[in-house]
């Protein structure tokens, strides 16, 4: 018994260690033009490194179904990418600004100037590409829904809404203005060097709900919204390729 306990409390320790170190990843630039289709056949989204697999903080039971993500710049648009596997992929929101992260989702949060404050944005964007779009202000305390939507363009392989059939997965591509966003900081535009604090998040949808995260956040049940545990992005003017 005595034993038993010991390993719990190791397990416990060791989980904690693992998920309290924030993770980092490096922006490179784009060496060519990136078409925002869904397809993801430029030579720069190949060189592009993946953020990795994602973690399942919340994880009980089900098939973990991996994301995979990547991001470019350039001087007018952040580029990012998820390619995800899903063997039942499902989408009922079909207006902006409504309850996407209910269907097979992904989402990325981000801050342009991490030093002042919590403050950030939010695209919560299902498979079939609408978009729930907010200012996440912790200063004045609001939910601002009135930014400008992001260029997305997305592939589904498979059937939506169909469980009778197995899937392979679905695509997003999406180009980000930074001139667009300036709520948060009065240049969004980044430089060589700069550092900003994003999270990226995955929803399972309606088959197999899973919550998976790039960067966990610290909490006993799902919650992304939770700044503190964004990982760290470094903005490089290295060519991807």
């Amino acid at each position: 018994m005595k034993t038993t306990v010991i390993a719990i409390i190791i397990m416990a320790v060791f989980s904690s260690i693992v998920y309290a170190e924030k993770p980092e990843y490096t922006v490179y630039r784009t060496a060519g033009e990136i078409s925002v289709d869904g397809i993801l056949d430029e030579e720069d989204w190949k060189a592009a490194p993946s953020f990795g697999d994602f973690k399942f903080p919340w994880w009980k039971e089900g098939v973990k179904e991996q994301t995979d993500a990547r991001m470019l710049w350039d001087d007018k648009f952040l580029y990012l990418s998820f390619k995800c596997d899903d063997r039942h992929i499902w989408a009922e929101y079909f207006d902006h600004n409504s309850a996407t992260c209910r269907d097979d989702c992904a989402e990325i949060f981000w801050s342009p100037a991490p030093v002042t404050g919590k403050g950030y944005y939010m695209f919560e964007m299902n498979c079939i590409g609408n978009v729930l779009s907010v200012c996440n202000d912790y200063k004045k305390n609001i939910l601002d829904n009135k930014i400008l939507l992001p260029h997305i363009a997305q592939t589904i392989k498979g059937s939506v809404n169909n469980d009778d059939d197995d899937d392979t997965g679905w695509i997003l591509e999406v180009a980000i203005r930074y001139s667009d966003y300036t709520t948060l900081s009065s240049d969004a535009t980044p430089k060589n060097g700069d550092i900003w604090k994003i999270g990226l998040n995955r929803c399972g949808g309606k088959t197999n709900e899973q919550f998976s995260q790039w960067s966990p956040s610290q909490t006993d049940r799902p919650n992304f919204h939770k700044p503190e545990d964004f990982g760290t992005i470094h903005f490089s003017t290295k060519r991807v390729r």
